[in-house]
């Protein structure tokens, strides 16, 4: 995929009979400005034009130009939706877009490496890194007092683990 495409959320399900769907956002989506997005996932990308968003609970809602139809909608569920990355809000100091993160490595303070991001996992209260490499999967909650540092131009982020974090490791 192009990589000034961004995936910001994936159709999850269907909403009414009016040809609505149900999107989980890959992150937080809130403030923007929805106009025309990309489906992607399924052969070149779908350009459609979003009538309406609204949130509702921890999903998104969208009515799209040219899908009226509970069938219409059916055959976008699994696919994702993406934006221009320059159509993205900017973000404050010490933000990061999930995507951002994604493929960084990730050491201790102490020099470990941890292997890379694989994912971010939204829980509601914290963001957690899901990072693959040596130790196997380690989940680390993203809380200030854990990531220490995020450097960008190095894609390295530095963690201080707390005790039981780490495959194997038991809290005494």
């Amino acid at each position: 995929m192009n990589k000034d495409i961004i995936p910001v959320g994936k159709i999850i399900g269907l909403h009414g009979i009016k040809g609505e769907v149900k999107v989980f956002p890959y992150g937080d989506l809130d403030d923007f400005e929805w106009s025309t997005i990309l489906i992607t996932g399924k052969g070149e990308p779908l350009s459609i034009n979003v009538k309406r968003a609204r949130k509702q609970r921890e999903s998104l809602i969208f009515e799209l130009e040219g899908i009226s139809t509970r069938n219409d909608a059916e055959v976008l569920v699994g696919l994702e939706i993406s934006v221009p990355k320059d159509e993205l809000p900017e973000l404050d100091e010490d933000e990061y877009y999930y995507f951002d993160l994604v493929g960084m490595e990730v050491w201790t303070d102490d020099g470990k490496s941890l292997g890379r991001i694989k994912n971010v996992i939204s829980t509601g209260s914290n963001d957690v890194l899901e990072v693959s490499g040596p130790l196997g999967e380690v989940l680390i909650p993203a809380l200030e007092n854990i990531v220490l540092e995020v450097d960008e131009l190095n894609r390295k982020v530095t963690v201080k683990l707390l005790e039981g974090l780490l495959p194997g490791e038991t809290e005494q």
